[in-house]
Order: C-alpha cells, then sequence, then structure tokens
C-alpha cells in the first residue's frame, strides 16, 4: 500500500481533518480513553467527592440557578478534599503523579500512533498502539518532568521579575507628590496594569511553553531524548498559528463541555449517574484534542521537514552532469 501524502494545513483544515480522524477509527479512541483515562477521573470524583452521600440516579440539590448548582459542587468538592487528610495525600502522592507521567503522555501517544497511521493510510490495532507507547515509557515520563520543571522554571523567574518591577514602579512613584489625584485616572491605571499583566502572564510564559509543548511526538515517534530542542525548531515561524489553533480548541471544547455539563447538572445534578456520564462524555471529547494536538504535529513536521526532503528527492532524480569530452578521457 503507498503511503498517502499529508500537505500542510491550515487550523480550519487541522480542524476538518481531526472531526474525520475521529469518525473514521472512533471505536479505537475511545476504548483508548475508557483504558486509560476512565479510572483516572474515576478516582477523581472519589477524591473530589463524598461519593457514599450522593444519590444514585438524581439529586434532590434545591439550588435555583444554575450558577449556585456549580458553586455547590465546588466548595463541596474543595471541603472533601481539604478536610480528609488522607484523600488530600492520596491525591498528591498517587493520583497526580499517575496522571502526570503515566495517563496523559500514553493517552497522548496512542492517540499520535492511530492518528499517524490513520493520516498516512496505514493501519494499527489498538493493542499495537498501545504496546508501541508503552515501548516508550521512561523516555516520555522523563520528558514530561523536564517540561514541567522548565514550565515551574519560567513561571517562578516571570513572577519574580513582575514583583521586581512592581516594587520598583512603587518606589518611583513614591518619589513623586500628587496633592490631589484623579481618582478617575488611578481606576483607569489599575484597570490597564491588570490587563497588562495579564497579557505579558499569558504571552512570555506561553511563548516558551507553547514552542516546546510538542516534545512528547518527538520523542514518541522520532525517538528524541528530551525533544525539547527538537519542538523548539519544528514551531519556528508558527507561534502565531498554533496561538489561533490553540484558541479555536479551547472556545470549541468550552462550548461543548459547558453545555453537556449544564445539562447533565440540570437533569441529574449531583448524582452517582450524572458523574459517570460526566466521564463518559470526558472521554468522548479528549481524544478529539489529542488528535487535534497529533495533526498540529505532523503538520509542523511537514512544514519544517518537507523542503529538505522533497531538496534530497530533486537531487536523487536528477541525472548526474558530466563534463563535454569527459567520458572520451582515458
Amino acid at each position: 500500500m503507498d503511503r498517502k501524502r499529508l500537505e500542510p494545513m491550515g487550523v480550519g483544515g487541522l480542524l476538518d481533518r481531526s472531526f474525520s480522524v475521529y469518525r473514521q477509527h472512533f471505536t479505537t479512541f475511545f476504548l483508548l480513553a475508557l483504558i486509560l483515562f476512565a479510572p483516572l477521573l474515576l478516582l477523581q470524583e472519589v477524591l473530589l467527592n463524598d461519593v457514599g452521600s450522593m444519590p444514585l440516579l438524581v439529586s434532590d440539590d434545591d439550588s435555583s440557578s444554575f450558577e449556585e448548582f456549580l458553586q455547590n459542587r465546588f466548595i463541596q468538592s474543595d471541603e472533601a478534599m481539604t478536610d480528609d487528610i488522607g484523600k488530600l495525600l492520596v491525591y498528591l502522592l498517587l493520583w497526580l503523579p499517575l496522571s502526570i507521567l503515566l495517563v496523559y503522555p500514553q493517552l497522548q501517544g496512542a492517540t499520535l500512533l492511530v492518528t499517524q497511521a490513520a493520516v498516512y493510510g496505514e493501519s494499527i490495532s489498538l493493542k499495537a498502539s498501545l504496546k508501541q507507547s508503552f515501548g516508550r515509557f521512561w523516555p516520555m515520563a522523563g520528558s514530561t518532568v523536564v517540561y514541567m520543571l522548565i514550565a515551574i522554571g519560567i513561571m517562578l523567574a516571570f513572577g519574580v521579575a513582575i514583583f521586581l518591577l512592581s516594587m520598583l514602579g512603587i518606589g518611583i512613584g513614591s518619589l513623586f507628590e500628587f496633592d490631589d489625584p484623579n481618582p478617575v485616572v488611578i481606576v483607569i491605571f489599575a484597570i490597564l496594569a491588570y490587563l497588562l499583566f495579564l497579557v505579558l502572564m499569558i504571552l512570555v510564559p506561553g511563548y516558551f511553553l507553547l514552542r516546546w509543548a510538542f516534545f512528547l511526538p518527538v520523542v514518541l515517534v522520532e525517538r528524541d531524548g528530551i525533544g525539547i530542542g527538537r519542538s523548539w525548531r519544528l514551531t519556528k515561524g508558527n507561534f502565531w498559528r498554533l496561538v489561533g489553533l490553540y484558541l479555536v480548541l479551547m472556545v470549541i471544547y468550552s462550548i461543548f463541555s459547558g453545555g453537556i455539563q449544564a445539562l447533565l447538572m440540570g437533569i441529574f445534578g449531583i448524582s452517582v449517574l450524572g458523574q459517570l456520564l460526566m466521564v463518559l462524555f470526558t472521554c468522548l471529547l479528549t481524544p478529539w484534542m489529542m488528535i487535534v494536538y497529533s495533526l498540529a504535529y505532523l503538520d509542523l513536521k511537514v512544514r519544517h521537514d518537507g523542503t529538505d526532503v522533497e531538496a534530497l528527492l530533486q537531487e536523487q532524480t536528477e541525472p548526474a552532469f558530466t563534463a563535454p569530452g569527459a567520458e572520451d578521457r582515458p
């Protein structure tokens, strides 16, 4: 079977292709999420909620609005976590390591392998995708730890820089005396400063984290040791396109997730059945996001490596140049 060729795609093309790939291999993707992700979500529900006191089918909560319903849910979840030290320890020592080092990398890895096979017209079974992904377990887990440490370092450095600049601004401002400051000007200045802080908080750390975000496919597919450097090269010149893709992805996810959560809470409330249905819905939606991530990596790889590959193929197909009279020489 000839391998299909992948052409560079825009944001719309990536999203269209993601729906097509998901539809064609829905069973495989959904089973991957059920095998790897569903147990983690169920454990999270047990840790965050008092499952023993939940009604089985429909909640008898008398909240007058959906906002109050959500507020009660999150407050009760926080109380259930902080009041039970055992649950807190299980969350920190078991749930977080499992999710960061095992579930998310392996689910993304297996999803990437299935997506890659679908894009190039190949076939791969559920078992084979899991086997190949788990075959790179330690490199993927190690690179994830490195990425997280770098992310924490960037956030801390940015926080320290913002704090020092704030102190410097306060110090400079104290040198000037204002007899009658205009409160409107102060409010406007505070709002602008806050908005500037949010923009910098998103763009500055986000720039580096997004440029390095494709380390996982590099480690799995290209068998790079860490993948950070390769990810940086792949995303060169594509930052704003990836930002646009991320924003569109978050909007679509928020609409679907928020709508389904509101519907389930309106019908079942905080009940065991409602939480189980939310877990199933999350297992339906999460693979699609990982497919988009996988397609974005494959697209970046084609954009970055395509020119070099085409040049190499052209050199191989062109006949070698022979100088005039060279064949007649002894």
